[in-house]
């Protein structure tokens, strides 16, 4: 029996023969017989053995860097495809009810705020999926709830009928669902980061940059979400609005669509001259929305007159839109403060 006095290795210490491995950081010089104590012998870590997922893979677009539709996972199609059918089914009865409603009752006006959202709320189910976006997960979230809440005050104080039942219905139904598990898989995009850590990789520097960033971008399309909500609710059926309340809230609602493209070029190019000017323009956007909010405020003053609920809608978008736009304001300059990082490179493909 030998020994380790006459040069074998104790027990435990024997190597079993295999083939050659490669060594640290892709080296094929490492001996496997030559095992020591040093932790930066034998294979590199890869990110499994370190618990970071790789997969999917994610391409470069128009967009940015996202996944594809077949690369989600089951639950994440689950959330798809019965959010598409809650938008889906709620645009189909809304665009009926538009089509056969007087343009003078409160229902058209509804209908209107109802199809804009529904086309923002598709926007970020796809877009917030395929990139995992967080925010925007919990953005279709509370326009999920107000929505329901549109159609609720709508059934309520508008005339009755089978169609408005029937969409109440299927939201009543779906709504939960997409609000709950829209909140679960928006935690999850938050806590895992997997999409930024594969679009920026490990730098936690770039990936709090992006984060920044993506916030963002996010609430700038819930300011113009809610921008658009306020004008429909304001001028269309609008009682005591007079021509130069059309041409100051047509032109404003031009100002906001050109607000929201300035700002997204602005951080998608990294351009100094353009967030100057995305500021310059700042005091203007929330002195609009203010403007909004007053006439909003008289509608509620002529009440009974006009349909309350349709003026309190007005002013909590007002209120809503005003709270997002400071938010944007804030995060614009933190964003800023990353330009010539690198960043644009890493989130857009940009050369």
């Amino acid at each position: 029996m030998s020994s380790p006095e006459f040069g074998s290795l104790p027990p435990e210490q024997h190597v079993k023969p295999g083939p050659p491995v490669s060594g640290p950081y892709g080296s094929t010089n490492y001996d496997p017989e030559a095992g020591t104590d040093d932790d930066n012998d034998g294979p590199p870590l890869s990110f499994a053995d370190l618990g970071i997922p790789t997969g999917p893979q994610i391409e470069t677009t128009v967009a940015g860097k996202m996944r594809k539709i077949q690369d989600t996972e089951t639950k994440e199609k689950v959330f798809l495809a019965l959010s598409g059918i809650a938008i889906i089914a709620s645009t189909a009865f809304t665009i009926y009810k538009l089509a056969t409603v007087d343009k003078a009752q409160a229902d058209f006006v509804f209908a209107l705020v109802i199809i804009v959202n529904a086309c923002f709320c598709a926007f970020y189910l796809v877009h917030g999926v395929l990139k995992e976006r967080p925010y925007e997960i919990f953005i279709l979230v509370i326009t999920t709830v107000i929505m329901l809440i549109y159609l609720i005050v709508n059934y309520s104080v508008g005339a009755e009928g089978t169609i408005k039942l029937v969409r109440l219905i299927i939201a009543c139904c779906l709504a939960p669902f997409v609000a709950l598990m829209g909140g679960w898989l928006g935690r999850e995009y938050m806590l895992s980061g997997n999409l930024i850590f594969r679009t920026v990789g490990a730098s936690s520097t770039l990936q709090s940059m992006c984060k920044n960033l993506f916030l963002f971008l996010d609430l700038l399309k819930l300011d113009l979400q809610l921008g658009i909500t306020m004008v429909i609710l304001i001028l269309v059926n609008g009682i005591n609005v007079n021509t130069l309340d059309i041409v100051v809230l047509c032109v404003g609602i031009v100002v906001t669509i050109g607000w929201f493209v300035l700002g997204h070029a602005c951080v998608r190019f990294e351009h100094k001259i353009m967030t100057y000017v995305f500021w310059g323009l700042s005091p203007l956007e929330l002195g609009y929305i203010i403007y909004k909010i007053v006439k909003a405020s008289q509608r509620l003053s002529l009440a009974p007159v006009v349909a309350p609920a349709l003026a309190a809608c007005s002013v909590t978008a007002g209120i809503l839109a005003a709270l997002t736009r400071v938010g944007v304001i804030i995060l614009t300059y933190f964003v800023y403060r990353n330009y010539d990082n690198g960043l644009k490179e890493k989130a857009f493909g940009s050369n």
